[in-house]
């Protein structure tokens, strides 16, 4: 049986012990090294702590009454993204995004901007699908800047 994922705001009160047991989950993970750190790399503690952050706006995926997956969108437009380890690869970062995307549209943001590491081709392919300019920083970080005026990206949120 698939899970129904559903993608919601997550400022909401009700949501906060939901968002915690969440965050709690990405500090727990475990850290791998080598290859599959490539392929699938732990949410930097720095990460953790901008998504329990207040201010901006947060959206969650849900899936059977917990978060498997939250972005934060900063005043600035600055994104933080995570999804649980068991969930990534089924296209929820992207689901994530592209809400984020319209509703910062809503709020008259110019761009958002995901700043990462180099080793995260997850946050690249999220962004590759939206339509992004990835530049590539000094000490192996990336931004991967999306223009949320381009409205061809809107017609990939979910019904």
């Amino acid at each position: 049986m698939i899970d129904t994922v559903t993608v919601a705001a997550a400022d909401h009160p009700s949501l906060d012990r939901a968002v915690d047991d969440f965050i709690a989950t990405l500090r727990s993970e475990q850290r791998f090294f080598g290859p599959s750190a490539r392929t699938n790399p732990k949410p930097f503690p720095s990460l953790i702590a901008r998504l329990g952050r207040s201010g901006g706006f947060r959206i969650a995926a849900m899936s059977a009454g917990n978060v498997i997956g939250l972005v934060r969108v900063d005043d600035d437009g600055s994104v933080s993204i995570a999804v649980a380890s068991d969930q990534r690869g089924r296209g929820i970062g992207t689901s994530l995004l592209t809400t984020a995307l319209v509703r910062a549209a809503q709020l008259q943001y110019g761009r958002l901007v995901i700043r990462s590491s180099r080793r995260s081709r997850a946050v690249r392919r999220v962004g590759e699908r939206l339509g992004c300019v990835v530049v590539d920083g000094d000490h192996g970080r990336t931004d991967v800047i999306l223009s949320v005026s381009d409205r061809r990206r809107l017609s990939l949120v979910p019904a």
